[in-house]
């Protein structure tokens, strides 16, 4: 049961962060969350028989003043891409991050400017822009709010994912 994870949401149905299974339940039975959501799996003890959450929101607001802000990092921009080129498609393999606007063109290190790319991607635009080598992004780049690492969607139970769908963007092969 602490492999399973249980997302939680504030009180105002934000997504905040996953937790295992037991401190979910733990959380709904001394009321400091509530059930929003179950897949019919069924946790029994000798004396209480519980449905098990795949979403708890919290009784009480938790004021985050970072809320909406994941910070920028290559771990971060692997996740937000689903580790795959942006330029051709490809996952696995050797695959590194790539400037848009190279930095020496005075592009930033920033959410807006930063893909990752397969080494082959990678090397064919060198010190250009995509569009002087006459490829395309896949999708825009863009500020994630929330992320989810690949690892708690594929082991979690398609019941699981499904039900965080609703609250959360995952990416379309997940669901």
């Amino acid at each position: 049961m602490k492999h399973l994870r249980v997302l939680i949401l504030n009180s105002t149905y934000e997504p905040l962060q996953f937790c295992n299974a037991h401190r979910a339940i733990v959380m709904v039975l001394k009321g400091k969350a509530e059930q929003v959501e179950c897949d019919g799996k069924v946790f029994r003890s000798p004396s209480v028989t519980f449905r098990l959450p795949t979403v708890i929101r919290l009784m009480n607001f938790i004021n985050i003043p970072y809320r909406g802000i994941v910070s920028f990092s290559k771990k971060n921009v692997f996740r937000r891409d689903s580790h795959t080129c942006q330029y051709c498609g490809r996952t696995g393999g050797e695959l590194t991050i790539d400037h848009i606007i190279p930095k020496s063109r005075g592009g930033s290190t920033s959410w807006e400017n930063v893909v990752v790319a397969c080494q082959g991607c990678n090397l064919k635009k060198g010190n250009r822009t995509p569009g002087e080598v006459g490829i395309k992004l896949m999708k825009k780049p863009y500020r994630p709010h929330f992320l989810i690492h690949n690892s708690v969607y594929q082991s979690a139970p398609k019941s699981f994912v499904e039900s965080w769908s609703k609250y959360i963007s995952l990416k379309p092969s997940a669901l």
